[in-house]
């Protein structure tokens, strides 16, 4: 028996691994990873039990353009599993397993894990039709949010993930109100320039100090609008480890996940920084006619605001002045206790799926 953990990006990018790496240990089972380096080119690299396909295909940008390198990666994917002939396959959102449906839905029915974490091309209805049969003939499917039953159709077989990582990091005291200027970071791939480009314009030059911490996304040049515009208070810093968050957010007072209504794949996502909130105790701000937005309002770990609409920065004020932190806390907590028995729930299915 050995599995076969399917990803398309590279594991700095993928902390949710972890749950499966971990299983597959805990049971003595057999793994190996692929992975995708969108980054740099070279091929397919295997080094231990990592397989990684080195092909530059960035985040955003055309789409057209992504296509070569999405066929080499299916090459790749396909001939390592024919070669290794696998007993189990976790397959990591619908990009890679659409691509090879008809190779998984002939030889893994019932022997593979889809888990499912973005939006991605169900608007296209060949491309759905496909994702449904992969869910129907799964062992089971796990969505990462509630939100996704908006474009995934319903089915006995989907359980519920979440994107938590860094537990054993835990803060108890929130930094808002302690000091001034109030520091609003971004944590993550740095994109949705419209909505952040309107967040800076209604900030700068005010007490607030924007921050944006990890690698700006293809077509996001949030660095030279500033650059142009001479605005001061706002501040980048590159890519990060996981594991420095903790210590990334000492310096964050509240968590900017500003990412507009203009999508499904921004209105049904819980990004990590929605447990970075729960776990740092960091308020977060949000965007109203989101999933996000309304899991924020429904457990009072923040704010959730309407962009064109709302006055930001006198919302912003009233959320500091009437800052409560013991009921904050305790919103967070009971948040997290519900969190935690459904991923511990996922990770019982997991294991049961590797014993198999």
């Amino acid at each position: 028996m050995k599995v076969l953990i399917v990803d398309t990006v590279s594991y700095d990018r993928a902390p949710y691994l972890q749950y499966y790496i971990n299983a597959c240990k805990e049971k003595e089972v057999p793994f190996d990873l692929f992975l995708w380096n969108r980054d740099s080119n070279g091929g397919l690299k295997h080094e231990n039990n990592i397989f990684t396909m080195n092909c530059v295909c960035p985040f955003g940008g055309s789409k057209l353009k992504k296509i070569f390198p999405m066929l080499q990666y299916r090459k790749a994917l396909l001939q390592t599993i024919k070669q290794n002939q696998y007993s189990h396959l976790v397959l990591i959102n619908t990009l890679a397993p659409v691509m090879i449906s008809n190779y998984v839905l002939n030889h893994y029915k019932g022997r593979y894990i889809l888990d499912i974490r973005d939006y991605t091309y169900e608007k296209i209805p060949y491309y759905k039709k496909i994702e449904n049969q992969l869910i129907q003939n799964s062992n089971f499917t796990t969505i990462s949010s509630r939100g996704f039953l908006a474009f995934v159709d319903d089915n006995s077989k989907i359980i519920v993930n979440h994107n938590i990582s860094n537990i054993d990091q835990t803060v108890e005291k929130p930094t808002l109100g302690l000091e001034k200027p109030v520091k609003i970071g971004f944590v993550g791939s740095v994109r949705y320039p419209d909505e952040n480009i309107k967040l800076i314009e209604v900030l700068k030059g005010k007490n607030f100090l924007l921050k944006y911490v990890g690698p700006e996304v293809a077509g996001c040049d949030l660095q030279g609008y500033c650059r142009k515009h001479n605005i001061k208070n706002v501040l980048f810093q590159g890519k990060f480890k996981n594991q420095d968050k903790a210590f990334i957010y000492e310096g964050i007072d509240i968590i900017n996940s500003l990412y507009g209504d203009f999508s499904l794949e921004v209105t049904t996502a819980i990004p990590n920084r929605y447990y970075d909130s729960l776990l740092f105790k960091k308020p977060i701000i949000a965007s109203k006619g989101t999933y996000l937005g309304e899991l924020v309002e429904k457990n009072g770990i923040g704010l959730a605001v309407n962009l064109e609409q709302d006055i930001i920065e006198d919302k912003l004020v009233d959320y500091i002045r009437f800052f409560d932190t013991a009921q904050f806390l305790n919103n967070c907590h009971q948040t997290l206790k519900s969190i935690i028995i459904e991923q511990n729930d996922f990770y019982q299915r997991i294991k049961e799926f590797i014993q198999s």
